[in-house]
């Protein structure tokens, strides 16, 4: 019983980290398109989209490539990534609260507190320059949409994805300078992309870079795939686009890379072989203390097969009682670690999601065919010829 509860208070805790993995799993980009990063220091000539797409299409025949480029400072600076620009949520939606402070609980109730986003976890993308050529690959967005944030662009404008930002048509967006001069910022007309992938994303034209006083700095390319490259495509894709330059590849996935499923059926197989041979000395040592009793049983001609059905029916009951009992005693000691860490989460800030309880399927199910594999041993190594015993006088 002492193993299968661990093993279950194990798995469904192992389990429930796995599903709280999962929901809090965000791509950076829509699931299977890969970004593609210079190694080092950015080449003054890049390759050109059409040089990578034609290298990258030996790999992945359907991909399309654009360049993508992110806002840097203008003119002849040393740093050009001393520039970062973001767009402002507007005063009245902003949450009034900070993280170092101590939050009420009416905070953790304010939709001004609550992000609609998450960040991203595998692929990181700050603010773009782009004309609208790369939106379909970094956001997803249904093409209706897409067709009005291209126009947005092509008036000058920007393209963000928190519609918050966005007031009568407008968004501030601010410049700020690592070196620690002022910020800088002006409003600019805005299309805010309600559709695809949940991120924050900020994405400038062209014209509205040259107004904030930016300049499009290259970041590398973005390949839209008709599905998600494996890991030996990924490993042929740099080798093929060595010779052009040498460059990093991220691929974004659905799912954290990390599967729980062999752990937990290890479990469910390490405890049921632990019940399976406690079961089998248990049955052993009632078979033993009861031989007088079938000495006695075969004295006044009970069936052969009365040992065989009470060797069968002690497994039984020694199994089931053990893995039944084992299976409550787990869940339950799982459910009580289970809420003393969400009732650490409950007080944290930012808002954390609790441990969802889950219960994993192949454990449950393995436990529960023990038994009756305890039960089918029993009766097919239990001899049925009754014990006959001769009383010496």
């Amino acid at each position: 019983m002492a193993a299968v509860a661990g093993s279950v208070a194990l798995g469904v805790y192992v389990a429930s980290d796995e599903t709280r993995s999962r929901e809090l799993w965000q791509p950076g980009l829509p699931p299977g398109n890969v970004l593609l990063t210079h190694s080092g220091e950015i080449p003054t000539g890049p390759p050109s989209a059409e040089a990578v797409a034609a290298r990258a299409r030996t790999v992945l025949p359907d991909a399309t490539v654009v360049s993508v480029a992110t806002p840097g400072c203008a003119g002849d600076v040393r740093d050009k990534n001393d520039c970062a620009a973001y767009a402002l949520v507007p005063p009245e939606q902003r949450c009034p609260y900070t993280s170092s402070d101590p939050v009420p609980d009416s905070a953790r109730r304010d939709p001004r507190c609550v992000s609609p986003f998450q960040e991203p976890v595998d692929v990181y993308l700050p603010a773009l320059v782009d004309d609208g050529a790369a939106l379909a690959a970094l956001t997803g967005a249904p093409a209706d949409e897409l067709a009005a944030a291209r126009r947005t662009l092509a008036t000058g404008g920007v393209v963000v994805t928190d519609a918050r930002r966005v007031v009568d048509g407008q968004v501030r967006v601010e410049v700020n300078y690592n070196s620690g001069g002022p910020p800088t910022g002006r409003l600019l007309p805005a299309y805010a992309l309600r559709g695809g992938l949940s991120v924050d994303r900020l994405v400038l034209s062209p014209a509205a870079a040259d107004a904030l006083g930016l300049s499009a700095v290259p970041l590398g390319y973005l390949l839209d795939t008709a599905g998600s490259p494996t890991d030996r495509q990924m490993e042929m894709l740099t080798d093929e686009l060595y010779d052009i330059g040498p460059m990093s590849a991220q691929v974004a996935t659905a799912d954290p890379p990390s599967d729980q499923r062999p752990m937990l059926l290890l479990l469910a197989v390490a405890s049921g072989v632990i019940t399976l041979g406690s079961a089998a000395v248990a049955t052993g040592l009632a078979a033993a203390e009861g031989r007088r009793d079938l000495s006695t049983l075969a004295a006044v001609g009970a069936d052969p097969r009365v040992r065989r059905l009470l060797s069968l029916c002690q497994a039984g009951v020694i199994a089931v009682l053990g893995s039944a009992l084992g299976i409550v005693a787990g869940l339950g000691s799982a459910v009580v670690v289970l809420a003393a860490l969400n009732q650490r989460y409950a007080d944290s800030w930012p808002v954390q999601p609790p441990y969802p309880v889950t219960v994993p399927g192949v454990t449950l199910a393995a436990l529960v065919v023990v038994p009756l594999v305890a039960m089918g041993g029993a009766a097919l190594f239990t001899r049925s010829r009754l014990p006959i015993e001769r009383r010496l006088d």
